[in-house]
């Protein structure tokens, strides 16, 4: 029985991390928007990735998604 819960308990926290695991999107940008980015990045000292993705979720905010 004990054996039983330990092996249900594995599988769950494998689900867990499966499902939030990262997912990728590639999207290609102008030279101009990449710049800003870039330099956003660097004056407000983030990754470019968390602007994006700040950027992207505000987006889907405010469309009701």
């Amino acid at each position: 029985m004990e054996r039983e819960s330990s092996r249900l308990r594995l599988q769950e926290l494998k689900q867990n991390k499966a499902r939030e695991s990262k997912h990728f999107v590639n999207c290609p940008l102008d030279y101009d928007t990449k710049k800003r980015l870039e330099r956003a990045a660097s004056e407000n000292d983030l990754k470019m990735t968390v602007i994006v993705k700040a950027a992207i979720d505000q987006f889907l905010k405010d469309n009701g998604y």
